[in-house]
């Protein structure tokens, strides 16, 4: 493989556990057409009362992750074995007695992540050649449409903002929103001191629907007014294009005395390492902490002072919470050999493998989707789905600190953001007691 292509592959990787990104400019936005902001009453169409992939006694649901066995001979990456994680957690939930006596029958969707059409084919896999009667897993970005709206699939996962949401032709439930929870996050960043700073912000291409309908609603009614926005639109797979127009931001920035950055989605990669090249130091106040950890546990050598005071937003964890350690007894059941390697990857060192990613994945959604089917009760359709996962209430989700709250304006359980701040001794974010 060429340097070329392992950097390029790299840059590609990085948004396999976060947000998917594409592509850099200082154009004006002005011109693009504003979608929906985002409200705290998503409202959807009522679903049909169909059925697919059920039976008397078995429910077919599709498990999506990506297949890193395809890229690990160029990056070292290993997230566990997303399958057998996940056949442990169906095993014991059948050997429970099932959802209302119906046996999961599970049917696994490995995503390709080197191919351009790698999600592609596996939802066209699970919904057309499997006729599944739901999807579960690791959906970055836009990927979950192709399940909701191209083939009106019930779906449990997935970044659900309300733009996407809109276009939803089938129930769709997760945990994350995609950017909306950030305009409630802002206010806390600095301990509410934004107001005091001179504020600029950054964002790829495919994260103008956060920074126009979320960032700026929310900084305007903080009394703030960026003074300077940079959309980047170079393409991701081409390293030096990237860097080059982020030369420019940061110059910018710079020239119009900005003293704190935000730093929206996938910027949180190229942003801080064209920092590295010079002296300025804004503080950095990142949207998304996943995004901002693929920067900050990225190896090489880097000067992390970039990261001094730096701030993002993300949802609190314990990964001792009850239901998590429940989730961990039940796989180190089924695989003896992961006994005390299924750690929190936000503790793991760069470049050693985070066993804990496919159980955090599978115990999130399987434990939602199983919370929702039970309540919908016998009678398993997409409406009894829908309407009972709009009245679920709170569920204490694995891994998260906070409560999820499903009712029928949340689809995304709205749990709430908290900030993270990086502890430069320690080389991690460490969660503020907001």
């Amino acid at each position: 493989m060429t340097p070329r292509r392992a950097r390029r592959l790299a840059a590609l990787l990085a948004t396999v556990t976060a947000v998917a990104v594409a592509g850099c400019s200082t154009t004006s936005t002005k011109n693009t057409p504003a979608p929906p902001a985002p409200s705290a009453t998503l409202r959807a169409a009522p679903a049909p009362a169909i059925s697919p992939g059920v039976t008397a006694d078995s429910i077919k649901v599709g498990f999506v992750y990506p297949d890193l066995s395809v890229v690990r001979q160029y990056v070292n990456v290993d997230h566990g074995d997303y399958q057998a994680v996940f056949t442990a957690l169906v095993d014991k939930v059948n050997a429970s007695g099932g959802i209302n006596g119906r046996k999961i029958v599970p049917v696994f969707g490995a995503v390709d992540v080197i191919s351009p059409a790698g999600a592609q084919d596996t939802c066209v896999k699970l919904t057309q050649d499997e006729k599944v009667f739901a999807v579960l897993g690791s959906l970055n970005a836009d990927d979950a449409l192709c399940y909701v709206q191209t083939h009106k699939t019930l779906t449990v996962g997935g970044d659900l903002n309300a733009a996407r949401y809109l276009k939803a032709q089938a129930p769709w439930f997760s945990d994350l929103r995609g950017g909306d929870a950030a305009g409630d996050g802002l206010k806390q960043f600095d301990n509410g001191g934004l107001a005091g700073k001179k504020v600029a912000v950054i964002g790829y291409t495919a994260d103008q629907y956060t920074m126009n309908s979320v960032v700026a609603p929310a900084l305007k009614k903080l009394g703030v007014t960026p003074v300077a926005t940079a959309v980047m639109d170079a393409p991701i797979t081409d390293p030096a294009a990237v860097a080059q127009q982020t030369g420019v931001f940061v110059q910018k920035f710079q020239s119009v005395g900005a003293d704190a950055v935000i730093v929206v989605g996938g910027a949180a990669g190229s942003f801080p390492a064209q920092l590295e090249k010079v002296s300025y130091r804004p503080q950095l106040l990142f949207t998304d902490q996943a995004q901002a950890s693929s920067y900050s546990l990225s190896s090489g050598k880097h000067d992390f002072s970039t990261l001094n005071n730096a701030e993002s937003l993300a949802i609190g964890t314990d990964w001792n919470n009850p239901p998590n350690q429940a989730c961990i007894d039940t796989i180190e059941a089924a695989i003896p050999s992961l006994k005390g390697k299924l750690v929190d990857p936000s503790t793991v060192a760069s470049g050693q493998p985070t066993l804990g990613t496919s159980e955090s994945v599978a115990c999130r959604y399987l434990d939602l989707f199983t919370a929702i089917a039970k309540k919908a009760g016998k009678d398993l359709t997409y409406a009894s789905f829908q309407q009972a996962g709009s009245s679920l209430g709170t569920l204490q989700l694995p891994t998260y600190t906070d409560k999820a709250n499903y009712t029928a304006g949340n689809p995304g359980g709205a749990i709430p953001l908290r900030v993270w701040k990086y502890d430069a001794a320690k080389g991690t974010w460490v969660l503020t007691a907001n």
